[in-house]
């Protein structure tokens, strides 16, 4: 399985992908304490998907099921 932080701001999506769901969790609560009110608000999502496919280049690569959201 790959564990993807998903951050969409603006309409824009970024993300980072993991072979753990650990390493993505510690990674996410990272990046989201460092986000600020400003940022906050310009975010329409951010989360960590636990991909069904680990091929990034498949059609359903971001299908999966959320596994911890805060936005």
């Amino acid at each position: 399985m790959k564990y993807i932080i998903i951050d969409v701001k603006n309409g824009d999506m970024f993300n980072k992908e993991f072979n753990s769901k650990e390493e993505a969790l510690k990674q996410a609560e990272i990046d989201f304490s460092y986000l600020t009110k400003a940022d906050l608000k310009e975010r329409e999502a951010f989360y960590v998907l636990e991909s069904i496919n680990p091929d990034e280049e498949a059609d359903n690569h971001y299908d999966g099921d959320v596994v911890k959201r805060w936005i």
